[in-house]
């Protein structure tokens, strides 16, 4: 069976619901057809889905290993760290994201949150106001309206 009908089972599981084995086959995909950003990424969403936390961090960090400009990897692997109680490292992940696509509004966000959880107010002012230059109509928009106020 070639990677792309893997890849294509891998997609039909996950649509219906089954996320374990969805991640077998992203798994057997990748061994079929090597290693590449985006099955690391969709395998790291499906064992994210599943709650095995650690070891969509892991695939998080392989897609960026492969792309170091892979902003969904960056942004999904801050919040994946945030969930295992990885602030620091969590921030730093926001911040890489924002580094290599200044205008991704989601990643503004959860550096302006987890920045004001490790109380550090002041940066997250910074992204609190670009979120909301960036993302007006967003559903989190009304939150950093009413963080900003606070500032």
């Amino acid at each position: 069976t070639n990677p792309a009908q893997l890849v294509a089972w891998a997609a039909e599981l996950e649509e219906a619901g089954e996320l374990k084995q969805a991640a077998e086959m992203y798994r057997a995909a990748l061994a079929a057809g090597g290693s590449r950003p985006e099955l690391n990424f969709q395998l790291a969403e499906a064992l994210y889905r599943t709650g095995d936390l650690t070891a969509a961090r892991e695939r998080y960090f392989v897609a960026l290993e492969l792309d170091e400009d892979y902003v969904e990897a960056r942004a999904n692997l801050g919040c994946v760290l945030l969930e295992l109680g990885e602030k620091e490292l969590a921030a730093s992940a926001f911040a890489g994201a924002i580094q290599s696509h200044a205008t991704y509004a989601d990643a503004h966000y959860h550096l302006a949150r987890t920045l004001d959880e490790l109380g550090r107010a002041n940066e997250a002012s910074e992204h609190w106001q670009r979120f909301a230059e960036l993302a007006p109509d967003s559903p989190w928009a009304t939150e950093a309206h009413e963080r900003l106020a606070l500032s």
